[in-house]
């Protein structure tokens, strides 16, 4: 999906094997292999750690993308806690079930400048999916015209 909007992506190493919806590994859709010193070393060691990190063409972040299946939607929102201050998109994905969860954790007082700067959206495997399909569609109509 970056690749098609033009952004580059990172995975780090322990999510290179992880597999997207359609089976094709993350390692294969990710077009770099390491992070860009785009900061401070603790901010770049913090974001490599981030499951999915979209740059631009100054290789700044974009977007950032955790995914929680299992583990603790809290420990997403802590790490985008100590990211807020780029100007980049954050989103929690998960599914739908969960979004309720990530609701309570974000009213924890903690998060209150994630949740009134609106700085973090929840984002469902369908939803995710659904973008991703869309930009196929969108890509391959490009291919046509």
């Amino acid at each position: 999906m970056a690749k098609m909007r033009g952004l580059d992506s990172y995975v780090p190493s322990q999510d290179k094997n992880r597999k997207f919806f359609d089976g094709t590994r993350l390692g294969q859709i990710a077009t770099l292999t390491t992070l860009p010193q785009f900061s401070y070393d603790r901010l770049v060691r913090r974001s490599s750690t981030i499951d999915a990190v979209w740059l631009n063409e100054r290789r700044m972040p974009h977007s950032f993308f955790e995914v929680e299946h299992t583990t603790d939607i809290q420990n997403s929102l802590l790490k985008f806690v100590d990211l807020q201050d780029f100007n980049v998109k954050m989103y929690v994905v998960a599914d739908i079930k969960r979004k309720a969860e990530f609701e309570h954790k974000l009213s924890f007082s903690a998060f209150k400048d994630l949740r009134e700067g609106k700085r973090v959206k929840f984002m469902s495997y369908t939803n995710l999916i659904e973008l991703y399909e869309e930009d196929m569609r969108r890509s391959t109509l490009d291919l046509i015209i």
